[in-house]
């Protein structure tokens, strides 16, 4: 038995190593390692390598690497030689340094991002309060002459917007005027002889106004006798009241009637001289104001109080600017009809506890909540359901 091998195996054991172990650590082969405790040099690869193979598995089990090494001469029958030998040293793993955020660099990049977000939104809101709303007058395009007392204003905006019409001097006003869904509107003013100046003044839902001006003269006739023309208000009666419906405005005037005015808004008077509108308003006390005006400048006008009530959702669906594929579901049920392509100028009323309106484009799509316009349900070509609730 090799005295050499019994040490180094003592140690080992001693150590609690195995040799599976002691060859991962020194990185010397598990054969070799073996082969020096067994005390089989022949099995070794040569003097140089098992003198290399000793020194580090020595040097591994903290054992005196000159003593071992001569008693491997001594045993192996091999003499010492002053050669240069190759230390393994032990695999000790790598430490790797993780990624530690230091307040150094995090705190600028916090701070650049808070100044990006500050500067969006200071940007934002001067593009969104420095543009005004739309305002373009078509009638009249420029300043001239009027051939009557009456001028007929009409002009685009924004949907939402209200318009009012001054006339000076005076002035007259004109207000409360509501643009269609496609922002168009008009309305008639009166106009005193002489210079008219008359401005038009938007204001929409963030408060901001717009205004364009027209300078009109008007030279009145030198005689003539002015009458007033005849109206007869026919709907609504005085004091009624309108659950879940929109609100009629009808009646008739003379022949000598070139004009029908509710609340401001021009009324198309048919040639059997009947008119006829209707009127989508908020829960709540309503007036209408009829006025009729005949060439020679006389006026007649009526009043008529109403109420309007909401016991359910009633929606009221336009289509205005192109198509759009429409299904509306009532309670729970789908409404037969729709479900398809409804084209511009196309309108449906629906009426429940719950309606469901789904819109294939939303932009295309108005819609009036118990009275309450809503100008679209959303972008070009945007898929879009909304529901509305009994209030």
């Amino acid at each position: 038995m090799s005295k050499l091998g019994e040490r180094l195996r003592a140690q080992r054991e001693r150590k609690g190593i195995t040799l599976e172990q002691a060859a991962a650590d020194t990185r010397i082969r598990e054969k070799f390692l073996k082969a020096l405790e067994d005390g089989d040099y022949q099995s070794l690869p040569g003097p140089v390598y098992t003198r290399g193979f000793l020194r580090n598995y020595a040097e591994y089990l903290d054992l005196e690497t000159d003593e071992l090494l001569t008693l491997y001469h001594h045993e192996s029958g091999r003499p010492a030689e002053p050669l240069q030998t190759r230390t393994f040293k032990p695999y000790r793993p790598i430490a790797r340094r993780s990624l530690v955020f230091r307040p150094v660099i995090f705190v600028p990049v916090i701070m650049l991002a808070f100044v990006g977000l500050f500067v969006g939104y200071i940007y934002y809101q001067l593009t969104t309060f420095a543009t005004l709303p739309r305002l373009e007058i078509t009638d009249p395009a420029s300043d001239g002459l009027a051939a009557s007392a009456e001028l007929t204003v009409r002009g685009v905006t924004v949907p939402e917007g209200r318009v009012t019409v001054n006339v000076f001097p005076g002035p007259d006003v004109f207000g409360d005027i509501r643009p269609g869904f496609d922002g168009r509107f008009s309305t008639t003013v009166a106009l005193k002889p002489g210079s008219n100046h008359v401005v038009i003044e938007v204001l929409d839902t963030a408060g901001k106004t717009n205004r364009v001006s027209r300078t009109i003269q008007y030279q009145a006739p030198a005689t003539g006798i002015t009458s007033p023309p005849i109206l007869a208000v026919e709907q609504p009666a005085n004091g009624a009241t309108f659950t879940n419906t929109f609100v009629p405005v009808s009646g008739r005037v003379d022949r000598s009637v070139t004009s029908v005015q509710v609340n401001n808004t021009p009324v198309s008077v048919s040639v059997d001289g009947t008119f006829t509108a209707r009127y989508y308003l908020t829960a709540g006390p309503q007036s209408f104001r009829v006025v009729a005006r005949n060439s020679t400048g006389g006026t007649v006008e009526e009043t008529r109080n109403v109420v309007v009530a909401y016991t359910a959702a009633v929606v009221n669906v336009f289509v205005n600017g192109g198509d759009a594929w429409i299904l509306a579901t009532v309670d729970g049920t789908d409404v037969q009809g729709t479900g398809r392509v409804y084209h511009p100028g196309e309108t449906a009323v629906f009426t429940g506890k719950e309606v469901r309106i789904k819109s294939g484009n939303a932009a295309n799509t108005q819609v009036i909540y118990n009275g309450q316009l809503i100008a679209s349900l959303g972008r070009q070509g945007e898929v879009v359901e909304r529901v509305f609730l009994a209030q």
